[in-house]
């Protein structure tokens, strides 16, 4: 078992860490969301804004959900960080599976931000937004890798604390409400990616069908007063 530092020790480390997320992630949501506008203007800039000619009419709001999981991801970067960093300066974790869901929370809050911030931008993008990375296919692997990721990380905090929402197991629970707070967010990424994946799916399904089933041509050069030119 490692030696628990003495409480002033604990104190000033728990303290720098706070001061280094609350400056940190501000400044990541930051970069971020300049990215977004840098690439917005460069796309108005080239003339080529976002159409219906460039991307599906779902897909469209997109980069609005990656958005989303991002600014979302980032406090979950920074909620099991610090809990984390608590049991290891004050040994006083409940058990080792607690540790588990919350190192696999973390991995899969940064894997999110990370992903989602580059399919936001390549979703935008006058240029990338063409590129088979940004299609409906690929984004679907996304959606059901990074579902499957928070899904096991939410699981396995449930199993770790089966009443984690009780009055009276919280009450004993050392960073109860932090724990909490790590669910219900982990639950809204689980959310967010589910109702993306139904839209995924569908917008999937109404392509194949066009593909299957495409529409008949019609225009002047059918019509029965326009017959077709001799060669």
């Amino acid at each position: 078992m490692a030696p628990v530092p003495n409480p002033d020790e604990a104190s000033n480390l728990s303290s720098g860490l706070i001061s280094v997320l609350a400056c940190l992630i501000p400044l990541l949501a930051f970069l971020y969301v300049g990215a977004i506008f840098w690439t917005l203007d460069h796309a108005k800039r080239r003339r080529t804004p976002l159409s219906k000619t460039t991307t599906a009419p779902g897909s469209r709001y997109a980069p609005v959900g990656y958005a989303f999981l991002v600014l979302t991801g980032l406090v979950m970067i920074a909620l099991p960080t610090w809990v984390l960093s608590q049991y290891g300066l004050h040994d006083n974790y409940p058990n080792n599976h607690i540790l588990v869901a919350l190192r696999l929370l973390l991995f899969s809050a940064c894997w999110t931000c990370v992903t989602a911030a580059a399919l936001t931008i390549i979703t935008i993008h006058p240029t990338y937004s063409r590129h088979p990375i940004s299609s409906i296919g690929t984004q679907l692997i996304w959606l059901v890798l990074s579902w499957a990721f928070w899904v096991s990380g939410a699981a396995v905090l449930s199993n770790s604390v089966p009443q984690l929402f009780v009055g009276s197991v919280c009450d004993a629970l050392v960073y109860c409400r932090h724990l909490q707070a790590i669910q219900i967010f982990s639950l809204i990424e689980i959310s967010v990616l589910t109702i993306g994946f139904v839209v995924f799916l569908w917008l999937a399904w109404r392509c194949a069908r066009e593909v299957w089933h495409p529409a008949p041509l019609s225009g002047p050069a059918l019509a029965p007063n326009n017959p077709p030119r001799p060669v």
